[in-house]
Protein backbone atom coordinates (compact mmCIF):
# COMPACT_ATOMS: atom_id res chain seq x y z
CA UNK A 1 0.00 0.00 0.00
CA UNK A 2 2.83 2.39 0.84
CA UNK A 3 4.47 1.73 -2.55
CA UNK A 4 1.23 2.64 -4.35
CA UNK A 5 0.96 5.87 -2.38
CA UNK A 6 4.58 6.76 -3.05
CA UNK A 7 4.14 5.97 -6.75
CA UNK A 8 1.03 8.17 -6.88
CA UNK A 9 2.85 11.09 -5.24
CA UNK A 10 5.82 10.62 -7.58
CA UNK A 11 3.52 10.69 -10.62
CA UNK A 12 1.78 13.85 -9.41
CA UNK A 13 5.15 15.53 -8.79
CA UNK A 14 6.41 14.52 -12.26
CA UNK A 15 3.27 15.89 -13.92
CA UNK A 16 3.50 19.14 -11.96
CA UNK A 17 7.16 19.51 -12.89
CA UNK A 18 6.36 18.90 -16.56
CA UNK A 19 4.09 21.95 -16.53
CA UNK A 20 6.84 24.12 -15.06
CA UNK A 21 9.52 23.20 -17.62
CA UNK A 22 9.12 24.39 -21.21
CA UNK A 23 8.09 21.51 -23.43
CA UNK A 24 10.63 22.40 -26.10
CA UNK A 25 13.05 25.06 -27.11
CA UNK A 26 13.29 26.06 -30.71
CA UNK A 27 16.20 27.11 -32.82
CA UNK A 28 16.42 29.42 -35.77
CA UNK A 29 19.59 29.74 -37.80
CA UNK A 30 21.41 27.55 -35.28
CA UNK A 31 20.55 29.76 -32.29
CA UNK A 32 18.04 29.10 -29.55
CA UNK A 33 15.24 31.66 -29.58
CA UNK A 34 13.82 33.27 -26.44
CA UNK A 35 10.71 35.37 -26.12
CA UNK A 36 11.56 39.03 -25.67
CA UNK A 37 7.93 40.03 -25.21
CA UNK A 38 4.39 40.12 -26.58
CA UNK A 39 2.21 43.17 -27.07
CA UNK A 40 -1.27 43.96 -28.31
CA UNK A 41 -1.84 46.28 -31.26
CA UNK A 42 -5.03 48.19 -30.62
CA UNK A 43 -7.16 50.49 -32.74
CA UNK A 44 -10.18 52.33 -31.40
CA UNK A 45 -10.05 50.31 -28.15
CA UNK A 46 -10.08 46.98 -30.03
CA UNK A 47 -7.20 44.52 -30.11
CA UNK A 48 -6.36 43.91 -33.75
CA UNK A 49 -3.44 41.52 -33.26
CA UNK A 50 -0.76 40.40 -30.84
CA UNK A 51 2.91 40.53 -31.85
CA UNK A 52 5.63 38.46 -30.20
CA UNK A 53 9.34 39.09 -30.64
CA UNK A 54 11.77 36.15 -30.45
CA UNK A 55 15.51 36.84 -30.34
CA UNK A 56 18.72 34.98 -29.43
CA UNK A 57 19.29 35.00 -25.66
CA UNK A 58 22.16 37.48 -25.93
CA UNK A 59 19.81 40.09 -27.44
CA UNK A 60 17.00 39.76 -24.89
CA UNK A 61 16.72 42.94 -22.86
CA UNK A 62 18.92 45.01 -25.19
CA UNK A 63 17.89 48.26 -26.84
CA UNK A 64 15.55 48.14 -29.82
CA UNK A 65 18.26 49.58 -32.07
CA UNK A 66 20.59 46.68 -31.19
CA UNK A 67 17.91 44.18 -32.16
CA UNK A 68 17.05 45.97 -35.39
CA UNK A 69 20.70 46.32 -36.44
CA UNK A 70 21.73 42.77 -35.48
CA UNK A 71 22.37 40.34 -38.31
CA UNK A 72 21.15 37.50 -36.13
CA UNK A 73 18.28 35.04 -36.47
CA UNK A 74 15.03 36.38 -35.01
CA UNK A 75 11.30 36.22 -35.50
CA UNK A 76 8.13 38.26 -35.12
CA UNK A 77 4.92 36.26 -34.78
CA UNK A 78 1.65 38.10 -35.37
CA UNK A 79 -1.56 36.53 -34.08
CA UNK A 80 -4.68 38.05 -35.60
CA UNK A 81 -7.30 38.82 -32.96
CA UNK A 82 -10.00 40.56 -34.99
CA UNK A 83 -12.46 39.52 -37.66
CA UNK A 84 -11.90 42.96 -39.18
CA UNK A 85 -8.44 42.04 -40.46
CA UNK A 86 -8.49 40.99 -44.10
CA UNK A 87 -5.79 40.87 -46.77
CA UNK A 88 -6.42 44.47 -47.86
CA UNK A 89 -6.30 45.99 -44.36
CA UNK A 90 -3.27 43.87 -43.49
CA UNK A 91 -1.33 45.05 -46.55
CA UNK A 92 -2.37 48.68 -45.91
CA UNK A 93 -1.06 48.40 -42.35
CA UNK A 94 2.19 46.83 -43.59
CA UNK A 95 2.64 49.64 -46.15
CA UNK A 96 1.98 52.27 -43.47
CA UNK A 97 4.42 50.50 -41.15
CA UNK A 98 7.17 50.45 -43.78
CA UNK A 99 6.50 54.17 -44.38
CA UNK A 100 6.98 54.94 -40.68
CA UNK A 101 10.08 52.73 -40.57
CA UNK A 102 11.52 54.75 -43.48
CA UNK A 103 10.80 58.00 -41.61
CA UNK A 104 12.74 56.51 -38.69
CA UNK A 105 15.75 55.79 -40.92
CA UNK A 106 14.96 52.20 -41.92
CA UNK A 107 13.73 52.29 -45.52
CA UNK A 108 13.06 49.00 -47.28
CA UNK A 109 14.10 48.64 -50.91
CA UNK A 110 10.95 48.97 -53.04
CA UNK A 111 11.42 45.66 -54.83
CA UNK A 112 11.80 43.88 -51.48
CA UNK A 113 8.62 45.49 -50.18
CA UNK A 114 6.74 44.33 -53.28
CA UNK A 115 8.15 40.81 -52.92
CA UNK A 116 7.01 40.69 -49.30
CA UNK A 117 3.51 41.95 -50.09
CA UNK A 118 3.20 39.53 -53.02
CA UNK A 119 3.66 36.62 -50.62
CA UNK A 120 0.15 37.37 -49.40
CA UNK A 121 -1.54 36.92 -52.78
CA UNK A 122 -4.44 34.48 -52.40
CA UNK A 123 -4.38 34.65 -48.59
CA UNK A 124 -7.62 34.97 -46.64
CA UNK A 125 -7.13 35.93 -43.01
CA UNK A 126 -9.23 34.79 -40.10
CA UNK A 127 -9.17 35.45 -36.39
CA UNK A 128 -6.53 33.26 -34.73
CA UNK A 129 -4.18 33.08 -37.73
CA UNK A 130 -0.49 33.11 -36.80
CA UNK A 131 1.86 34.88 -39.20
CA UNK A 132 5.49 34.09 -38.40
CA UNK A 133 8.20 36.26 -39.99
CA UNK A 134 11.53 34.42 -39.64
CA UNK A 135 14.83 36.14 -40.39
CA UNK A 136 17.99 34.06 -40.86
CA UNK A 137 21.25 35.76 -41.90
CA UNK A 138 22.21 34.90 -45.46
CA UNK A 139 18.76 33.44 -46.18
CA UNK A 140 16.49 36.41 -45.54
CA UNK A 141 12.93 36.69 -44.29
CA UNK A 142 10.52 33.82 -44.76
CA UNK A 143 6.89 33.83 -43.75
CA UNK A 144 4.53 31.14 -42.56
CA UNK A 145 0.84 31.36 -41.83
CA UNK A 146 -0.35 28.73 -39.40
CA UNK A 147 2.93 26.85 -40.00
CA UNK A 148 2.47 26.76 -43.79
CA UNK A 149 5.24 28.49 -45.71
CA UNK A 150 4.27 31.21 -48.16
CA UNK A 151 5.94 31.36 -51.56
CA UNK A 152 9.41 32.85 -51.55
CA UNK A 153 11.50 34.85 -49.15
CA UNK A 154 12.98 38.33 -49.06
CA UNK A 155 16.75 38.41 -48.83
CA UNK A 156 18.86 41.08 -47.24
CA UNK A 157 19.63 42.63 -43.90
CA UNK A 158 18.20 46.02 -44.92
CA UNK A 159 14.74 44.53 -45.45
CA UNK A 160 14.94 42.77 -42.06
CA UNK A 161 15.90 46.05 -40.38
CA UNK A 162 12.98 47.84 -42.00
CA UNK A 163 10.51 45.10 -41.09
CA UNK A 164 11.56 44.93 -37.44
CA UNK A 165 11.54 48.75 -37.26
CA UNK A 166 7.79 48.64 -38.01
CA UNK A 167 7.30 47.22 -34.53
CA UNK A 168 10.28 48.33 -32.43
CA UNK A 169 11.84 51.18 -34.42
CA UNK A 170 11.97 54.93 -33.73
CA UNK A 171 8.48 55.37 -35.24
CA UNK A 172 6.72 52.12 -34.32
CA UNK A 173 3.20 51.07 -35.20
CA UNK A 174 2.32 51.78 -31.55
CA UNK A 175 4.55 52.80 -28.62
CA UNK A 176 2.83 50.51 -26.11
CA UNK A 177 3.21 47.56 -28.50
CA UNK A 178 6.93 48.32 -28.89
CA UNK A 179 7.49 48.40 -25.13
CA UNK A 180 5.68 45.10 -24.58
CA UNK A 181 7.58 43.38 -27.42
CA UNK A 182 10.83 44.54 -25.82
CA UNK A 183 9.71 43.11 -22.48
CA UNK A 184 9.36 46.52 -20.81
Amino acid sequence: MKKAGLLKISMIAAIALAFCIPVFAWKLGGKEMVLSGTGARTKAFLTVYYASLYVPAELKGTAAKNIIEADEPMCIVITIDSKLVDRETFLEAISDGFGKAAQGGYAAPGSDLNSYKNMYNNITFKKGDKIANYYVPGKGMTVTINNKALAGSVKGLQFKKSFFAIYIGPKPAQDKLKKKMLGQ
